[in-house]
């Protein structure tokens, strides 16, 4: 009974895909996230990474930095900062960190800052600088309203996930009272966990990325 329920939770996995890469009006864009969002959009959507910030996260100023000044970082050469970074407030986690110009990269799915670097300078060589899209969210900027305002007022199309209701715009807070911030300031469940006894993924159930890449109205 299990493995039937795994097999139709797979096929409707893979046709909500391939809805998605029906409806994706072009697939010739840079998303900029904060998160591992970008990585799982651009899965779900069957594109190749046309962006550096994938498997990472960027905090604070950090990320302001990098949206505020793209063209810049991007076309500046990346450099090791330390390979076994220690998360001070979790000892269990553990990534390397590597640096653009003055902005740190937390490169949470890489073993070392070398295979970090060489997906860095891989996926900058993809860009397309016409056609950036930007996601962010409250809790990776530590709910700083100043630094999420000035992300949501940015000059690309901008989506920013708040745990509060900031009433800014391009923000949306998560639905719903389940979310809660762990030790490290991270909302849980992570918004790109599967929906227990679900195909989806948390996202999916409030933003529907598709229509917001295609620039549809509201």
């Amino acid at each position: 009974m299990y493995k039937v329920k795994e097999f139709i939770m797979r096929v409707r996995r893979k046709c909500k895909n391939l809805s998605y890469r029906i409806r994706i009006k072009d697939k010739d864009f840079t998303l900029i996230a904060q998160n591992c969002i970008g990585g799982v959009i651009y899965s779900q959507l069957g594109i190749e990474f046309k962006s550096p910030t994938i498997n990472m996260f960027i905090e604070d100023e950090n990320f302001v930095k990098l949206v505020d000044n793209l063209p810049y970082y991007l076309s500046t050469k990346p450099y090791p900062i330390e390979d076994s970074y220690i998360d001070p407030i979790d000892s269990s986690i553990c990534y390397p960190k590597i640096g653009v110009g003055d902005i740190e990269l937390c490169c949470l799915h890489y073993k070392d800052c070398k295979s970090a670097i060489a997906a860095w300078e891989r996926r900058c060589k993809r860009i397309n600088l016409k056609k950036v899209y930007v996601i962010g969210n409250s809790w990776n900027m530590h709910n700083d309203r100043e630094l999420i305002k000035h992300i949501a007022d940015c000059k690309y199309p901008v989506h920013i996930f708040t745990t509060d209701d900031m009433k800014y715009k391009n923000c949306q807070q998560l639905p719903g009272e389940k979310w809660i911030i762990d030790k490290r300031g991270i909302v849980r469940p992570n918004i790109t966990d599967t929906v227990p006894g679900s195909y989806l993924k948390y996202y999916e159930t409030f933003f529907d990325f598709v229509s917001w890449l295609n620039g549809d109205k509201k």
